[in-house]
């Protein structure tokens, strides 16, 4: 058995329709699965976080960091 677990659920997961420590049987469908879910959650989330899913074995564990300001969106004088 292969579980999807989201090591830190922030306010916007909880709100998702998604599911924390999904279990797969088999690999590649868990992979599949991990990788749509951290695809949606950074396009659709509120951009707080980026989000990466890392195969850890039976586990894929996504994690979360706080995405840094975007130096593009600053003004220069």
């Amino acid at each position: 058995m292969y579980k999807i677990h989201i090591e830190n659920e922030c306010s916007c997961f909880k709100k998702s329709a998604f599911e924390n420590d999904q279990i797969f049987k088999n690999k590649p469908d868990a992979l599949m699965q991990a990788k749509i879910m951290e695809c949606r959650m950074n396009q659709e989330f509120c951009h707080t976080h980026y989000f990466e899913a890392e195969d850890m074995g039976n586990d894929i564990i996504i994690r979360s960091v706080v995405r840094p300001d975007d130096e593009d969106d600053e003004d220069y004088i």
